[in-house]
Order: structure tokens, then C-alpha cells, then sequence
């Protein structure tokens, strides 16, 4: 999975600064996603949201990007625990809607 380094990340035999692109296993990156250290590298990370979000918009567009199968519900939505889970905090299902919305809008 492409993920975007927010803060340096040291690994064995390679180094990712901060705004470098870099592939990680899936799980690799839904943990650091999670501990906020990368965020995913998607068209939805493009978006521009409000000030007033202060980041959580964009924090919810890459958390959506990184849910996999079980993390939908069976309208199609992301589950909000599936999404408050990588975001570990408590989001509203209007909050999901307003992300999954600007998701969709991204991803067309």
C-alpha cells in the first residue's frame, strides 16, 4: 500500500522523509496510519477540506481508503467503529457520511 510519511521513518536498509511516498504491507501501514506517522497516498488524500476540520476530514478520506471488505456495512458505507478503530477516536455517522460523500466524489 502507498502511503505518504508525515514524520521520518527508519527501517533496516532504506529511509522515507517526511512527504516521500514509499510501499508498506497493508498491515504495516493501517498501524502506522493508526500511531499517525504516514497517511495513505490516494486520490482522496488530494482533497481539499476546511480549516475548520482541522485535519479530521482528510484523517477519515485516508482511513476510508485503507478499510477492507469487512470494514463496509451492507449499505456500502464504512462502519463508523471500523473507521474510529484506525482513527482511535469517536466519530458520528454523520461525520462517516460527510467523509464517505467527498470520498466518493474523489474517487469519480
Amino acid at each position: 500500500m502507498k502511503v505518504i510519511a508525515i514524520s521520518s521513518l527508519q527501517g533496516r536498509q532504506f529511509t522515507v522523509k517526511p512527504g516521500e511516498t514509499t510501499d508498506l504491507e497493508k498491515a504495516d501501514a493501517e498501524r502506522l496510519i493508526k500511531l499517525g506517522f504516514v497517511k495513505a497516498a490516494t486520490s482522496a488524500s488530494s482533497i481539499e477540506t476546511t480549516a475548520s476540520d482541522d485535519g479530521d476530514m482528510s484523517a477519515m478520506l485516508d482511513a476510508i481508503s485503507v478499510l477492507d471488505a469487512d470494514g463496509f456495512g451492507k449499505d456500502g458505507k464504512p462502519l463508523v467503529k471500523a473507521l474510529e478503530d484506525i482513527l482511535d477516536k469517536d466519530i458520528t455517522s454523520q461525520q462517516r457520511d460527510l467523509a464517505w460523500e467527498q470520498f466518493n466524489k474523489a474517487e469519480t
